[in-house]
């Protein structure tokens, strides 16, 4: 599980970037569509859900894999962010305070993750406890209603218009509602199942809850379901003259309800940012082609650059490792990518040492090498490193030994 969060992390970590560049985007298209916003956050959505992502060169991503499952379990942990500075202010810290201890049963940094990942599954849990309550409560509340016309339904106990399951939608209204205002209202709510917007808030709740720990998501999910809402509208006013579109105002004005802390379903009239909506359905214009096509084009730049993972060099596939020294064990090939480290990682035991096979003109036959029962396409050598030292020199601590990681070489794709 905690391989897991790691994964979750990283993948939040890297969503985070596209997210700050569809805030600043949908910042500078006020003029464009608002289903231009709502489409950039369906990019934001499969970020944080789809656990892959196409490499290109014109990413602006730091890094895809900030943290490393790996190198938590078995090394001294650091962090690659992809900024040397943060690295280089975290990774001494990092090192010193969760050092791999030798004689313990993990690595410190892997027994905090586990715990984490608890709390992650903890919170999960709790999101959709959350939603499972709001939804039977909601429910409970339309149980005594009066059919009106098709799907559309009265009912005493509703305050404000909303629109109520995911296979069979609903639209429930106050029994007490004014004429003059269903009419709008109807059209609104019938925009919104036209939109899916009854699958698209929901699904968006569901991926909140899996990076609930992001404050980014939360903001994320928040200006998803106001974009959603302003969307709705410009749908509905589209044909509107200046007289339906006051009716529509005053409808909103009419229905305008309170906004709990965090909402999956209903999709209610009036539930978010009543005041802004009011003034954009009012001044609404139809945007020229243009500002549409810009719109667009700024989507497509934006997913190329932050949907996708920076281009990295694997340095274990076979058109990287021909000038590297191989090792030859079992058959396979084995290069030494990463950096050496002082402590050898937990649950590596001796193999016994390496035969002048193995070593593969290295020079390094007779070295002791270590294995994981766990990670069989690694090992870990105890061998001099950076620039030998002479036999004979008298001061032996400025020998250099340490233990080298040789990773399984892939084969050419």
């Amino acid at each position: 599980m905690a391989e897991t969060f790691v994964r979750v992390l990283n993948m939040s970590i890297a969503a985070s970037w596209l997210i700050l560049a569809v805030v600043l985007l949908r910042s500078a298209l006020k003029k464009a569509p608002k289903w231009i916003a709502v489409l950039l956050w369906g990019i934001v959505a499969l970020r944080l859900a789809v656990p892959f992502s196409f490499e290109s060169a014109l990413s602006l991503i730091p890094s895809a894999e900030t943290f490393n499952a790996h190198n938590i379990q078995y090394e001294t942990p650091i962090i690659s962010s992809g900024i040397p500075a943060v690295n280089d202010a975290v990774n001494p810290i990092l090192g010193e305070t969760f050092a791999p201890n030798p004689v313990g049963s993990v690595n410190p940094l892997y027994a905090w993750t586990l715990a984490l990942s608890e709390i992650w599954l903890i919170g999960i849990a709790v999101m959709l406890l959350y939603a499972a309550i709001s939804y039977v409560r909601v429910h409970r509340s339309v149980a005594e209603r009066v059919p009106y016309e098709g799907n559309i339904f009265l009912c005493d106990y509703v305050r404000s218009p909303f629109i109520l399951g995911l296979v069979r939608p609903r639209i429930y209204l106050p029994s007490n509602m004014d004429t003059a205002s269903m009419e709008p209202v109807i059209a609104h709510e019938k925009a919104h199942l036209a939109r899916r917007d009854h699958w698209w808030k929901p699904l968006g709740f569901l991926i909140l809850a899996v990076h609930w720990f992001n404050p980014l998501c939360w903001a994320a999910y928040a200006l998803l379901c106001r974009d959603i809402e302003l969307a709705c509208d410009e749908k509905v006013v589209r044909q509107m003259d200046v007289d339906g579109k006051k009716r529509y105002s005053t409808a909103l004005l009419e229905c305008s309800a309170g906004r709990r802390l965090v909402t999956v379903c209903p999709l209610a009239f009036g539930e978010v940012g009543v005041k802004e909506r009011v003034k954009k359905v009012l001044s609404y214009k139809k945007p020229a082609f243009w500002i549409v096509a810009a719109a667009v084009a700024a989507c497509a730049v934006v997913a190329v650059c932050f949907a996708t993972d920076p281009v990295t060099a694997d340095p274990v596939k076979a058109e990287n490792y021909d000038k590297r020294p191989t090792l030859l064990i079992d058959g396979k090939a084995y290069v030494d990518p990463y950096m050496p480290v002082s402590t050898l990682p937990y649950g590596y035991r001796s193999a016994g040492k390496l035969t002048e096979e193995q070593a593969n003109n290295t020079g390094l036959e007779g070295i002791e090498y270590f294995v994981s029962p766990s990670h069989a396409e690694d090992f870990y050598t105890y061998q001099e490193c950076g620039t030998p030292i002479d036999l004979n020199t008298v001061d032996s601590t400025q020998r250099q030994w340490a233990y080298v990681r040789w990773i399984q070489v892939h084969s050419q794709e």
